[in-house]
């Protein structure tokens, strides 16, 4: 059911033009047993997350284009490091390690890596993603751990996941 609702929202992200009825993300996490880090994909609209940073930091990022601000990554890197954070058995763990962006049609997509150095045996993310700017943000996750999917729903209400190996 979790992962139907992921679905639509993201072929809905994926349509949508520039003006957008409906606020959701979608998170892609991705944990292999075995490797040091947690691959994270994080799909939001271009027009959000700038307007997230221009609320935030008073600065226009112009993602995609020419005029791109040259300090985006760096506002982009200091947003998420406000908004999203991972504990593993209790602990919180270090910065997202930056990949990469992509832009698509409307949406665009971050590419992190969360490094973590024990065995996992609980895991806690709170994705607060955009809910300062929209009451009605969904955040959605998407959680592959070793290939069985699960999904989350993150709002004003709902703002952490606790999820056990």
């Amino acid at each position: 059911m979790n992962y139907c609702l992921c679905y639509i929202f993201s072929c809905f992200l994926s349509f949508a033009s520039n003006y957008h009825p409906v606020h959701v993300s979608i998170l892609n996490a991705e944990l292999t047993t075995g490797k040091a880090s947690i691959d994270l994909s994080f799909k939001a609209f271009t027009s959000d997350i700038e307007l997230a940073i221009a609320h935030n930091y008073s600065v226009a990022l112009n993602l995609g284009k020419a005029n791109e601000n040259p300090d985006a990554i760096h506002y982009i890197n200091k947003y998420f490091a406000e908004v999203f954070s991972i504990k593993i058995n209790n602990k919180l763990q270090p910065k997202l390690v930056f990949s990469k962006k992509e832009i698509k049609e409307d949406a665009v997509w971050f590419y992190f890596k969360a490094p973590f150095p024990d065995k996992i045996k609980t895991l806690e993310i709170s994705n607060l993603l955009l809910l300062d700017i929209y009451e009605d943000q969904t955040n959605l996750l998407i959680m592959a751990i070793d290939g069985k999917e699960s999904g989350y729903r993150f709002n004003l209400n709902q703002r952490n996941a606790k999820i056990k190996m």
